[in-house]
């Protein structure tokens, strides 16, 4: 009989509207433009700028506070350096870069239309290189690797809420990461976000 109770409550609380909800769920996408820093030792040998598309899918907690999860894939980025390490050389590199992670979301200012927000945050980044050394137009060496690791992401940015089901959102991130070649990345993120 407890069960039964149990059972007739959580339907009552799932068919009331959805402004009763503690949970309220949410879906995004995102235009990122992020911007590397190589290190002084890659610095000439990769593209350190890039456009990427990202989805989100998220809940809101609490009335301030929100997880959210997101999966981000970057453009095929080609760099060409020429006497680099010996006179007469052609250094080539491809660079993709893939990243999926979680971010705990805080209004710090929330006006209804209008909220301030933080975030702080962890991604698992996974980098797809490919390195071409030609020597006087011969190809000398080829090689293809991926290089994976991880980054604690931090943010600050605002979002404007036009319908209560729809939100506009701008973030600008800066990420520590230990991968070799990255050091960090700074991202400015443009994206919308529906509410359930």
């Amino acid at each position: 009989m407890k069960k039964i109770g149990l059972l007739a409550a959580v339907l009552c609380l799932f068919s009331s509207n959805a402004d009763a909800f503690l949970l309220s769920p949410y879906i995004g996408a995102d235009y990122n433009y992020s911007s590397l820093n190589m290190g002084r030792a890659n610095e000439e040998l990769y593209a350190d700028n890039f456009n990427s598309l990202g989805v989100t899918a998220g809940v809101k907690l609490l009335s301030f506070l929100s997880v959210e999860g997101f999966y981000q894939q970057s453009e095929n980025k080609d760099n060409t350096v020429r006497n680099h390490f010996v006179e007469g050389d052609q250094f080539s590199s491809k660079l993709k870069l893939k990243s999926y992670g979680v971010d705990l979301v805080s209004d710090v200012i929330n006006l209804g239309i209008v909220e301030v927000l933080s975030s702080v945050g962890y991604a698992y980044y996974d980098a797809d290189v490919v390195n071409t050394l030609r020597v006087n137009g011969a190809a000398n060496a080829r090689k293809s690797f991926s290089e994976e690791g991880n980054g604690l992401r931090l943010g600050i940015g605002g979002q404007i809420n036009p319908l209560p089901s729809l939100g506009i959102r701008a973030m600008f991130r800066y990420t520590v990461t230990d991968l070799d070649t990255v050091k960090n990345m700074k991202e400015v993120t443009v994206g919308i976000r529906y509410y359930f």
